[in-house]
């Protein structure tokens, strides 16, 4: 049976002799978004090359619709490319920049001319055609990428992190224009962000890699209930995670903290850490005793944060007014700390 979209198995690559990738295996189904987190040089940008061709791997396949791209020649692979730097030619102007990927096509030149006008309506640049590029603002240079890797029509869009130069407000603008387009079109596409919250409003799916491995995949909602891993955690936002005192007897850890002891069956030659969600504390009128370091607001609600014991950052979710340097009483059910690999 065929699989609409791509499948990556058991991909593997080396950059100068190092290994970068080890054994990466996913699909993707046509039309849906998928988001790829990690630390910074774990392997997100090699992945996007190997996927586009600029890279090889040395192991692994790369389907598309069932068929076996891996020698197929990048230019030949219809796929759409947004790196960190949009890459727009200073000598052209807005117009043949996005004009330019359809020249190396042959396609024909009034058509070229008609894709682009639609195109630069299609970005919101109506009427930019004759500027010059470098008299763009951000946004606007990253929405020319755009309309420029659209051009040829590509099946799949790869995005390397390509609006982390902008503020945040601008960010999260074009961002969700981006994949408003990416979705009416129905283009397939990847996105390479340090951004939890971007992941979890704008992919189908997620795929988290650490140290060239993929450590979790999932749904936003399937791996933030459940996330398994430290790495996994603390991309996606949840905030208190830290290494308990633990000792290991008998096939059982054992970790102390300040709210009391858990018990864990896990292996010997793991090393693990313990997650505690803000809305699992409660604030009572006695209890363990915090000192408020920072209050904050997120998502319309309010957090403090404060050290207990060995836990130096606690965010706790209140409900009333805390002021900074105020005591606070905690407590919390010792089942609703979750344990997670380091």
């Amino acid at each position: 049976m065929t699989f609409n979209g791509l499948e990556i198995s058991e991909v593997s690559a080396e950059l100068g002799g190092k290994r970068v990738l080890q054994s990466i295996s996913f699909s993707l189904k046509s039309g849906n978004v998928l988001a790829v987190l990690g630390p910074s040089g774990c392997g997100k940008s090699t992945l996007l090359k190997v996927i586009a061709g600029i890279v090889n791997p040395t192991d692994g396949h790369i389907f598309w619709n069932s068929a076996d791209i891996l020698n197929t020649p990048s230019h030949k692979r219809g796929i759409g490319l947004m790196f960190q730097n949009n890459a727009l030619f200073p000598h052209m102007s807005v117009h043949d920049n996005i004009r330019f990927g359809l020249e190396m096509l042959s396609v024909p030149k009034d058509e070229a001319n008609d894709r682009t006008v639609d195109l630069l309506e299609l970005v919101d640049l109506k009427g930019y055609g004759n500027r010059a590029v470098d008299s763009l603002s951000g946004g606007e240079s990253q929405r020319v990428a755009l309309a420029r890797v659209l051009a040829p029509e590509p099946k799949l869009v790869l995005l390397d992190e390509p609006f982390n130069s902008l503020d945040r407000a601008l960010r999260r603008s074009l961002v969700e224009q981006v994949f408003e387009i990416l979705r009416a079109k129905k283009i397939t596409s990847i996105h390479v962000t340090h951004e939890g919250d971007e992941a979890s409003l704008f992919s189908d799916s997620i795929l988290i890699i650490e140290d060239g491995q993929l450590i979790n995949k999932g749904t936003f909602t399937e791996i933030i209930n459940s996330p398994m891993n430290v790495v996994s955690a603390e991309l996606l936002g949840l905030r208190t995670v830290w290494a308990p005192d633990a000792h290991f007897r008998d096939g059982t850890w054992s970790f102390s903290t300040p709210f009391g002891s858990i018990e864990y069956d896990g292996s010997e030659s793991e090393r693990y850490q313990l997650l505690l969600r803000p809305e699992h504390i409660q604030v009572l009128n006695n209890g363990l005793e915090g000192v408020v370091a920072k209050s904050f607001h997120r998502a319309g609600q309010k957090y403090i944060n404060c050290s207990v014991g060995n836990i130096k950052n606690l965010t706790v979710l209140v409900d009333s007014d805390i002021s900074v340097g105020e005591s606070i009483y905690l407590a919390v059910d010792l089942d609703s700390i979750e344990v997670l690999v380091a």
